[in-house]
């Protein structure tokens, strides 16, 4: 790069030794030689050769070459003022400049002062957040209040809820605003919307995906390893139920009561079959699969071990499955109010119409967490399936998951490559932690992919050690000019002052700790650090349709109340007591639990009977999902033509009955 500029350099030393010796004369002054050498230039075509002119020729190409060679031996890559680092904090004005929408309200609030538009066209940056703060920062109240209050309006959102303070405070707004607000409530399960997983299986691998995550959820991470077989086997013995109950069962019977009912036919008797293999051996002649069925393949699995292996599995499934032993749980468990692939749709299609879903669980309390995690797990699978396969690749709508209390939410295994696919389909995670220690625990070697894949990550304050070290490493270096003095006193006393530069943290570990609470710090891929205050929720506009705004709390109402039949309802004894004290008149009667549970269960098969609006969704489910051929769909339109039960024909609706046998159902309900 640097040889043609040598040649120029070299040809016009050339010219000017030759211009100097033509002019030159001895005893010359320098004034009058450059005075020469000015007006030789405005002729440069005159003869100017001398017998000197070769001599000087040769001195200017030597001098030259020796300052080339002093410039490149003492050439250095100076940095002045950057010896250090470059770090330094971002201009706010700046950053909103770039990466905020000009209209607020579709902007996610990050601090007082910053916003981040959600359109990833905008930012060029995926939507994950991660927020780090300690107890008492404000990871709720300044973060996840505020960006539920922005009621973003192409946004559906779900939300982990500890103790249902965010239900509280701010589902009457949302409901106002349009939203359909869904509850799964672990803490007041009265009053929760039920959750039926079998309403999101499409496939076998669906059903294993199911069981997997069901058997990791419920074995506790601080459990001794035991010999993987014993969980292996009772997975195998899980998913032969689930199958039964996935492929068998009529639509209203497709829930866990069923799995447990199946589950109290297994037994151990080398005299004679149990009832549950008697039922799954009738497979065998009674389905179109014969023993291809995969309930009858994995089951068959299980029992072919000695009686005492096989008594063992069973034992480990029912001690397994015995949470579910809980009228409320079944309850919940019984049917699907959830329609969680709604999040992304929008209610009933209506892309317009967006939902809230609240995941309320106790902070105090894991032993139903697993609940939370199917539905996680499920949610990615029908989000995944309606996005890859319905809408090209994209949602309709935005769907943020707000991750509070993240180290208590079982997620599903693949969470971190989740995480770095999920942007293309319009999902976005909002990761809430108190300390870094938090997911290193959860994540081991991988807990850096969490970081690495969420462009922003807000630190809110906080007490842990390795947390401070991370923040001022990510903050970086500056380069700092340093002044020392120096003074020796004395007859001959002397002063110094000497100037230097150094690098420093923008903030040192310690002054991360000691941050006001009121601040925050932000980093958002590819800006500089920012430095600004927390926002304060009372200045949003829709404050005050909150409960911390002077709203009315809200109260998620639910069909099914806590009475067993018309007229009859369950009174704890404080009931009891304020029923007696306001003088109503009820007569009292005193019921066991055993009693009380007999007529819940009652209630629940009442209840549970599907209605005619239940059975037209499952059959356009079955239509619009399930893989049937030409032929099996001509014999659909001929049962719906002559007004077939709906109930009869989704018994036999599947994809594995063969043509012969839905000929065969079909003469025989109009011989009927």
């Amino acid at each position: 790069m640097l040889v043609p500029f040598l040649i120029a350099g070299e040809l016009f030393v050339l010219f000017i030794s030759y211009i100097i010796s033509g002019v030159w004369k001895e005893g010359m002054d320098v004034i009058t030689l450059l005075n020469k050498v000015n007006d030789a230039l405005d002729h440069p075509f005159k003869n100017y050769w001398t017998e000197h002119s070769l001599k000087a020729m040769i001195v200017g190409t030597l001098i030259y070459a020796m300052a080339v060679l002093l410039y490149i031996t003492s050439r250095r890559n100076f940095m002045h003022g950057k010896e250090y680092g470059t770090a330094s904090l971002a201009n706010i004005d700046q950053v909103n400049k770039s990466i905020s929408d000009k209209s607020d309200e579709k902007n996610r609030i990050l601090s007082k002062h910053v916003r981040m538009s959600t359109d990833t066209k905008v930012t060029k940056l995926n939507n994950n957040m991660l927020v780090i703060g300690g107890s008492g920062a404000g990871k709720t109240f300044y973060i996840v209040k505020p960006n539920i209050m922005q009621m973003l309006p192409k946004g559906s959102f779900i939300a982990t809820d500890p103790k249902g303070e965010l239900l509280r405070a701010t589902g009457g707004m949302l409901k106002k605003n349009g939203y359909n607000v869904k509850v799964l409530n672990l803490i007041d399960m009265a009053k929760s919307d039920c959750y039926n997983p079998f309403n999101y299986i499409r496939t076998e691998n669906d059903v294993i995906k199911l069981v997997t995550n069901l058997i990791s959820n419920t074995t506790p991470k601080e459990s001794a390893p035991t010999d993987p077989f014993w969980e292996h086997a009772e997975g195998m013995l899980l998913q032969a139920l689930f199958y039964y109950v996935w492929l068998e069962m009529p639509p209203n019977q497709k829930n866990f009561q069923s799995v447990l009912k199946l589950l109290s036919e297994a037994e151990v008797d080398d005299k004679k079959d149990s009832k549950l293999t008697i039922r799954m051996k009738k497979l065998v002649d009674t389905s179109s699969l014969g023993e291809h069925h995969p309930a009858y393949r994995q089951y068959m699995k299980v029992v072919r071990g000695a009686g005492d292996t096989v008594r063992s599995i069973i034992i480990s499934a029912n001690s397994r499955l015995a949470l579910l032993e809980n009228p409320q749980i079944l309850r919940i468990l019984s049917k699907d109010d959830l329609h969680i692939e709604e999040l992304g749709i929008g209610t009933k299609r209506n892309r317009k119409k967006r939902t809230a879903l609240f995941c309320v669980i106790p902070d105090s309390d894991k032993s139903y967490n697993f609940l939370v995690g199917m539905l996680y797990t499920q949610l990615f699978q029908e989000l995944y399936y309606q996005a890859d396969f319905k809408f090209g690749g994209k949602l309709p709508l935005d769907v943020t998951l707000m991750l509070d209390e993240f180290a208590n939410v079982a997620l599903p295994d693949d969470f971190c490559s989740l995480l770095s696919t999920m942007r293309s389909r319009r999902i976005s995670a909002i990761i809430i932690i108190q300390n870094l220690a938090q997911i290193k625990a959860l994540f081991k070697e991988t807990w850096e992919t969490i970081t690495g894949n969420c462009d922003t990550l807000v630190y809110l304050g906080g007490n842990e050690k390795s947390t401070h070290e991370y923040i001022s490493e990510l903050l970086g270096k500056g380069t700092i000019d340093k002044r020392s003095t120096g003074e020796t006193r004395g007859v001959h006393g002397s002063a110094s002052r000497n100037y230097d530069v150094l690098g420093r943290s923008l903030m040192n570990p310690d002054e991360v700790r000691n941050m006001d609470n009121k601040n925050c710090l932000i980093f958002i891929k590819g800006f500089n650090p920012i430095f600004d205050e927390k926002y304060w929720p009372f200045d949003h506009k829709n404050f005050k349709q909150t409960e911390d705004g002077g709203a009315k709390p809200y109260t998620h109402n639910i069909r099914r109340s806590n009475k067993i039949k018309d007229g009859l309802k369950i009174y704890s004894e404080r009931e009891i007591k304020e029923v007696e004290k306001s003088g109503e008149k009820v007569n009292i009667i005193d019921l066991t639990p055993q009693e009380i549970a007999a007529l819940q269960e009652n209630e629940f098969q009442m209840e549970t009977k599907p209605t005619d609006e239940d059975l037209r969704e499952e059959l356009t489910t079955r239509l619009c999902t399930m893989d049937f051929s030409a032929e099996q769909m001509h014999e659909a339109k001929k049962a719906l033509a002559i007004k077939m039960d709906l109930e009869y024909l989704l018994e036999y609706l599947k994809p594995e009955t063969s043509i012969e046998k839905m000929k065969e159902k079909l003469e025989k309900y109009q011989s009927r």
